[in-house]
């Protein structure tokens, strides 16, 4: 298993997936070097974008290496030619052709192709090259970003993975790296009837490989990478209420937290969420939760029941947030937040509140 840093790369939360024995599934510079940092020493090295520099540090380090692109192909080529007593160890990301049997493609956000790894044609070129460097093919990596996340899918890149591993008779691998985007963790109140659990994942992507005879006769382990499907629902954002507004018919309750806190993606979900309040009341009313930027598309909920007593000083805490809203949030007119985590009934400050001078200390004064 290794775990998906881009979801969530908070410190102290990649140490509980260290710590749980998982690989640091990193995709960037930056990523790589965090895993570095934070102790791991089992990494998967994914992403569109190798500089050859870590791609070098990555190789001496003998990381789970999946290439994505020619360019990185070269790399590994001159690499290999100015160490020729070193054994060179790859993997290699595949281009998968996501479509349901309706003929619609099922990749992200209902693009017709996805733009990552390489097609059976360009692998046509690229494996004889890398056999002719003795350059060993160790990982085949199949990770397709779906919008429904439906175990259906995994067959589909799982049966492509097979006859792509058959056809080029890749008997060194050691590492079947289905990928992530698995349905899993979800806060309380979100509606999780009918999603599929990680059993039903596991069912398919086992029976799959087990009737596969290349699959019994290498016998390669199953590598997963989640990251939504287990952070989505370990924090929970947590911002105060300034005013309240009346505008033609709507009501604005704005607070000094943003969307782009809550939900950097701005998709339309309400994420469940609870109001604090000084004063009881058994009265609602309907409102906007708005954020604190002058953007008109700061709306953290839209048209949710809000207690009618609820004013300066209060409070809305907002569960579900743990995928993406920590690694995407900019620092936009707002300091970062702090994150705390309480345990055993005390609070540690995992991530300090952001000030001027943390700003400042990127930049040059002229």
């Amino acid at each position: 298993m290794g775990y998906s840093f881009k979801t969530n790369y908070v410190p102290a939360l990649c140490s509980i997936a260290k710590d749980a024995g998982c690989y640091a599934e990193v995709v960037s510079e930056m990523e790589y070097a965090l895993a570095k940092k934070i102790g791991f020493d089992k990494i998967i090295f994914n992403g569109p974008i190798k500089k050859e520099d870590t791609l070098i540090l990555a190789l001496d380090d003998h990381a789970i290496i999946n290439l994505d692109s020619q360019y990185e192909v070269d790399s590994i080529i001159r690499y290999r030619e100015l160490n020729p007593d070193k054994s060179v160890s790859i993997g290699i990301r595949l281009n998968i052709d996501l479509v349901g049997e309706d003929g619609m493609s099922k990749v992200q956000c209902g693009l017709r192709v996805g733009r990552f790894g390489f097609t059976p044609q360009m692998l046509k070129e690229i494996i004889p090259i890398l056999n002719s460097h003795n350059i060993k093919i160790v990982s085949i990596h199949g990770h397709t970003s779906s919008s429904d996340r439906a175990v259906e899918n995994y067959r589909i890149i799982v049966r492509q993975m097979l006859n792509v591993c058959d056809q080029f008779k890749l008997n060194d691998i050691q590492y079947f790296n289905v990928g992530g985007g698995f349905f899993g963790a979800a806060a309380d109140g979100v509606n999780i009837e009918g999603k599929p659990k990680y059993k039903d994942y596991a069912d398919c992507i086992l029976g799959e490989c087990g009737s596969s005879d290349w699959f019994n006769r290498i016998s390669p382990s199953i590598v997963i990478e989640p990251g939504v499907s287990v952070t989505a629902n370990v924090f929970s954002y947590i911002s105060k209420i300034f005013q309240k507004k009346y505008i033609a018919d709507k009501n604005f309750i704005t607070t000094d937290g943003t969307v782009f806190d809550v939900k950097p993606t701005l998709h339309s979900n309400n994420l469940p969420h609870t109001f604090y309040t000084h004063k009881k009341s058994n009265d609602t009313y309907i409102a906007d939760l708005v954020g604190s930027t002058c953007m008109e598309k700061d709306i953290i909920l839209k048209d949710v029941e809000v207690p009618s007593s609820i004013d300066y000083g209060d409070f809305v805490k907002i569960d579900g947030v743990g995928s993406y809203t920590i690694s995407l949030t900019p620092t936009f007119i707002n300091y970062i937040s702090p994150i705390v985590e309480i345990k055993d009934g005390n609070v540690f400050e995992v991530r300090k509140r952001q000030n001027i001078n943390d700003i400042i200390s990127l930049y040059s004064l002229r």
